[in-house]
């Protein structure tokens, strides 16, 4: 009886371990049918119909006419979103990278990365306001648009996004740095040519920098301007020097986005070119290149143009045994070029 206790209770362990790692496949991977394509689009909805609510609830009229309805939603949406956080953190044990998979190091760990925080966020200001009884109820309400982030784990675009912000982020670190070095340098002279024409504006050098930050930027908002001729010529070395370094964040941001889709490119490239070498390009392997086209979110027409340009290769390759040792050699002849490597026979296409 104690054995069939025991292989009951193994049969039950094992069980919990299937739809564990199901649900780990299914949310984090968005990957496993038609249910986990259900599950994961029915979070996206309730996301985004959540951003919507927020933002129509700020109309004061609307949500005095319909708080009751507007707080049982966010009620519920609160409880889908608290059950999806702990959910998260129970299935990560599942994850392919070690430190994730300690059932509780692993679990800590994961609390503490970017998109649980993230979750954690969406859910935070709900409870806040029971803790918090004399917060702004607009502001705690207003915190609930962080759930607008929760997007990232559904769009490849923020991924994109997100991922060049966290490989650039020391460069931009540094441009913001000189832009801010920018802004109080010119408050600072401005103060100094303008403090004695115009006391309220330019008195001292926090007055100034609402000017500084105006004209750095190139906005030019016209609100508070110099009289003297100094202060004028000083603006206008300002303006110009603002347009160069204002621009460089977006210079940066630009660039790490070029370099990423090439470098995403590049990762698509090789993995066709590998498919191809091994035969491998049958519908199986044209869906795995879809989903991964997707994943790393390239388009349409530019992976048509990476197999146009391996099938042009292809053609310009021929595969040949070397007469010395027999092993199969791929020769390369692009044109002007010869490349000579070891390689495996394809398949007749």
């Amino acid at each position: 009886m104690r054995r069939a206790c025991t292989g009951e209770s193994a049969k039950g362990s094992m069980h919990n371990q299937g739809f564990r790692r199901w649900l780990y496949v299914a949310l984090e991977k968005q990957k496993g049918g038609v249910w986990a394509k259900l599950l994961n689009r029915s979070l996206l909805v309730l996301v985004a119909v959540n951003i919507i609510v927020v933002v129509v609830e700020s109309e004061h009229s609307i949500y005095k006419a319909h708080a009751a309805l507007f707080d049982w939603f966010e009620m519920v949406s609160v409880g889908v979103f608290t059950l999806e956080y702990l959910v998260r953190a129970w299935i990560c044990v599942e994850s392919d990278q070690v430190h994730f998979q300690h059932p509780l190091g692993g679990r800590l760990r994961y609390l503490r990365s970017p998109m649980a925080m993230v979750d954690l966020m969406a859910i935070l200001p709900f409870y806040l306001s029971f803790i918090v009884g004399g917060a702004d109820w607009r502001v705690l309400r207003s915190l609930r648009l962080l759930r607008l982030l929760k997007l990232t784990r559904y769009s490849h675009s923020l991924g994109l996004l997100l991922a060049i912000l966290r490989q650039e982020a020391e460069t931009l670190v540094s441009a913001l740095f000189i832009l801010c070095m920018l802004i109080l340098v010119s408050a600072t002279g401005i103060y100094l040519v303008e403090g004695h024409a115009h006391p309220d504006e330019f008195g001292s050098i926090p007055r100034a920098l609402w000017w500084s930050v105006v004209t750095v930027a190139t906005v030019g908002y016209g609100d508070v301007v110099p009289v003297t001729i100094v202060g004028r010529v000083f603006s206008g070395v300002i303006i110009v020097s603002g347009i160069t370094v204002a621009a460089l964040p977006a210079a940066i941001l630009a660039s790490g986005m070029i370099n990423e889709l090439k470098r995403r490119r590049e990762k698509f490239r090789a993995e066709l070119i590998h498919a191809m070498e091994n035969g491998r390009l049958d519908f199986g392997g044209l869906r795995y290149l879809e989903k991964m086209r997707v994943q790393i979110g390239i388009s349409r027409a530019e992976a048509k143009l990476v197999f146009d340009e391996v099938k042009q290769e292809t053609r310009l390759q021929t595969y040949v045994n070397c007469p010395h040792c027999a092993q199969a050699i791929v020769i390369r002849h692009p044109p002007g070029h010869v490349h000579v490597r070891p390689g495996k026979r394809q398949r007749d296409r």
